[in-house]
């Protein structure tokens, strides 16, 4: 028996090494852009199409552990009140209400075979408000908390849950950003460097295998000053 993960915003770069463990399988959730082909992952982009094939995979390959990587966001560049309504709609979509289908509908899976994790990946954003991240940081929020909770109702059933508090990383968020951003960014950072993909799969990792981390938040950040 094979781990099953789940990676809801398989998109971003961060995450790509992931696709290379041996001898697990991935279903990958993507938005628009489609994720080159790999033979160990199914790839879908729908709620509808994610539990048709979870479903054909957890009946054929009866997974040894169910675990659900949450790294899929929206992004806010306004004022709130200057947000089209539509992009509204869509950041509470994506960043909240996706979340909370694909919790509600895994966790009785998780809990048949007692063996589950949620690892959801937040910011630091979800505490160091400013202006123009109302909608961002409040879901980022959101999420941390909803997650907490989780790990506290589940544990004991075999589903353990917690947060990622990320930093400035070098992803897809700094790509459309100029090297003068970019560099501020890195001097706010305690290390000086913008945070790998090497450092948060450390950490995802460390989550999984570590159960007494259920219901925490791992600061993943490098020191960043708010000053």
């Amino acid at each position: 028996m094979k781990d099953l993960y789940i990676v809801f915003g398989s998109e971003t770069k961060l995450l790509k090494p992931l696709f290379n463990k041996e001898n697990v399988s991935f279903i990958r959730i993507y938005n628009n852009k489609i994720p080159l082909k790999l033979s160990n992952s199914i790839d879908v982009n729908s709620f509808k199409q994610f539990k048709l094939e979870f479903e054909k995979a957890f009946n054929l390959a009866k997974p040894k552990k169910i675990i659900f990587i949450g790294a899929a966001f929206m992004t806010q560049n306004k004022l709130f009140f200057q947000e089209e309504e539509s992009h509204v709609n869509d950041i509470l979509k994506v960043n909240i209400i996706d979340y909370v289908k694909y919790v509600h509908y895994l966790l009785p899976f998780m809990i048949k075979i007692r063996a589950g994790q949620f690892v959801y990946l937040s910011s630091f954003r979800a505490t160091a408000t400013s202006r123009g991240i109302s909608l961002y940081g409040a879901s980022k929020a959101f999420g941390e908390k909803f997650f907490e909770i989780i790990g506290k109702e589940n544990a004991a059933l075999g589903v353990n849950s917690g947060s990622i508090r990320m930093g400035y990383f070098d992803g897809r968020m700094t790509n459309i950003m100029s090297e003068d951003k970019i560099k501020s960014f890195k001097m706010s950072v305690g290390n000086r460097k913008l945070g790998t993909s090497e450092d948060l799969l450390k950490a995802i990792d460390f989550m999984i295998e570590n159960n007494y981390t259920n219901g925490g938040t791992i600061e993943l950040t490098g020191g960043i000053s708010y000053n």
